[in-house]
């Protein structure tokens, strides 16, 4: 929940923070954002049953495994991205730094992988194109 205001934080996300935060600070704003809410019984009741799943939720994702999409995008596209002064925007680059954020190790460690596949597949490629397609055709 990065840059994110305190206040717009669903009853699920000021639960999270308070149960799992790390900063004291954070905890105390959430804690108190949490109060002024002022939730009946029955809301809470609901909010701790919603947390519950939301974290079954978020221990789901972060095993599962790459999509075959996401996998083949860290293969082939990783090394065709523009890598300008002027654009930052990489979707590879992009999602890896989310799976990082969000801790999904596994799929981390998957993109790690079909890069280092991708970029030796990369290799190969142009080394038949230099070495015997090239010389081929008279160039």
């Amino acid at each position: 929940m990065l840059n994110k205001k305190i206040y717009r934080y669903t009853n699920v996300e000021l639960l999270d923070q308070i149960k799992n935060g790390s900063s004291k600070a954070l905890v105390n704003q959430a804690q108190a954002e949490f109060d002024k809410r002022d939730l009946s019984e029955s809301d809470l009741n609901k909010v701790e049953e919603e947390y519950v799943k939301f974290k079954a939720y978020q221990e789901k994702r972060r095993d599962e495994p790459l999509t075959k999409e996401e996998w083949f995008n860290f293969f082939f596209w990783s090394f065709l991205q523009p890598n300008s002064r002027w654009i930052k925007d990489s979707f590879s680059e992009s999602e890896y730094e989310r799976f990082q954020t969000h801790g999904f190790d596994k799929k981390t460690k998957q993109a790690t992988e079909a890069k280092i596949f991708g970029f030796i597949f990369w290799f190969i490629i142009a080394t038949v194109l230099i070495f015997f397609v090239l010389p081929k055709l008279g160039l």
